[in-house]
């Protein structure tokens, strides 16, 4: 088994200070409220070390001292929290869904949409794509992760293991990332503030459950324990004596458990298949990162929306709209676009490629730092998806005849694949490879076995 060499500490924090854990154990002041195997190991899943996982404090996060990412941390009464919130959640998706959203007064016309307005206005425009986009990352995948949360956590309140519960945590996994409720928000504000000189916006009562459901959702993400919930409905273990006859040892990127045993195909605690590296991780990145790029030139010349105000008006590409809004004394919302529109899908582009570059020429400069330049870019990349959000809000409001109308481009439609690519392409990205030509990989030999 290939070990590091030297003395390694894990760095453990809570809201007020940090503690540093050494191999003698928990200093004094961060005593833990729960209790847990001094033997147990854990895994980091973006470069692979492992540690002995100690007690934490109450609302403790445990980090991995060579990467920086968070490896587990202590949530008090996670399992009745994350219920609870995602109840609560769902009781404000079926509010969001079930009333009026928005609604555009002028010249005593109303125009009243409901949430699935913007999704449904581009499938009316033959934009259906780029609506069924819309209408999964707004709508239906939140749904989903929010029912998916209720099924794993229901039954163990219960005292019983859910039935398939790591394919629905696999779902759950996948799916959150592509929840974008958030995002949507921030395209509805664009939206009001945009139509504040064309028309009166009267906020409906699916918007403030939409803002509470963001709310609630975020919390209720947030408050889910994988660890411990895997923990709770399995036995399965790994300690350090297990890792004594094995030179490669897997992880599970499901429910992040370590398998010692490298000809074993499927995790021992879920049952999902496993593998060293993500297979073709480069290749596969690269290719999502020049179909993106492709994607983005069309992007840029193609109109994405057509605003019409009393007969004027003409079609505007992601720049020329970007200047419209300077020009107009929008400042605040043009930065906002041309960050979202512009510079995150370039610059995400850019160090996407860089990252690329650097694995395969076997770089080990700067490890550290380029691991968090993956999770800032993993990170960012979602918010791309205000610009389609917006055309489809304001497609789907304003349609007030001859007074106003807003007609969306098919440069909408290369803009949201572009968007969607990158995603995939920094999904698809395997940040592991980065720290594979270090020397480090795992914790000491004397502090595994002390």
């Amino acid at each position: 088994m290939r070990l590091a060499h030297g003395s390694t500490r894990a760095t453990f924090k809570d809201k007020k200070s940090y503690h540093q854990v050494d191999n003698h154990g928990l200093s004094e002041t961060s005593v833990a409220s729960d209790h847990v195997p001094n033997d147990l190991l854990i895994g980091c899943h973006e470069c692979a070390a492992i540690y002995r996982q100690l007690p934490l404090p109450k609302h403790g996060i445990a980090e991995c001292r060579r990467c920086g990412a968070e490896l587990y941390r202590h949530i008090p009464n996670f399992l009745n929290r994350t219920l609870a919130l995602s109840i609560a959640a769902l009781v404000l998706w079926i509010i969001a869904n079930l009333f009026p959203y928005l609604s555009l007064k002028a010249g005593g016309l109303v125009a009243q949409n409901f949430l699935a307005a913007a999704a449904w206005s581009l499938f009316q425009h033959d934009m259906g794509e780029l609506g069924l986009v819309v209408l999964l990352t707004s709508i239906a995948f939140p749904f989903l992760v929010i029912i998916g949360l209720i099924y794993l956590l229901l039954p163990v309140a219960f005292g019983y293991a859910p039935w398939q519960a790591a394919r629905v945590y696999q779902l759950v996994k996948v799916l959150q990332p592509w929840s974008l409720v958030g995002v949507f928000m921030l395209g509805t504000l664009i939206a009001i503030v945009k139509l504040e000189d064309l028309a009166n916006v009267i906020p409906g009562l699916s918007l403030y459950a939409l803002t509470a459901l963001l709310l609630v959702y975020s919390f209720a993400n947030a408050s889910f324990n994988s660890q411990a919930y895997w923990q709770l409905i399995s036995n399965y273990r790994v300690t350090v004596a297990d890792l004594t006859a094995s030179d490669q040892v897997l992880q599970c990127h499901i429910c992040d458990a370590l398998q010692p045993d490298p000809a074993r195909h499927s995790c021992g605690r879920c049952g999902l298949p496993v593998h060293y590296r993500t297979e073709n991780s480069v290749q596969q990145s690269w290719a999502l990162v020049a179909a993106a790029t492709l994607m983005l030139i069309p992007a840029n010349i193609y109109p994405v929306m057509t605003v019409k105000k009393l007969g004027k008006g003409g079609p505007d590409t992601i720049i020329s709209g970007i200047t419209n809004l300077l020009e107009n004394g929008l400042y605040g919302l043009g930065l906002i676009v041309l960050f979202a529109s512009i510079i995150v899908p370039f610059t995400k582009l850019i160090a996407l490629s860089y990252l690329l570059y650097s694995v395969q020429s076997g770089s080990n400069w700067r490890p550290r730092d380029r691991t968090l330049l993956y999770r800032v870019t993993e990170i960012i990349g979602a918010w791309s998806m205000v610009d389609v959000f917006l055309v489809g809000l304001l497609a789907g409001l304003v349609n007030l005849g001859l007074l106003a109308s807003v007609t969306p481009g098919i440069g909408a439609t290369f803009f949201g694949a572009a968007v969607i690519l990158t995603m995939l392409a920094a999904q698809r990205f395997d940040p592991r490879l980065i720290w594979d030509t270090t020397d480090e990989h795992y914790l000491d030999m004397e502090y595994a076995h002390e």
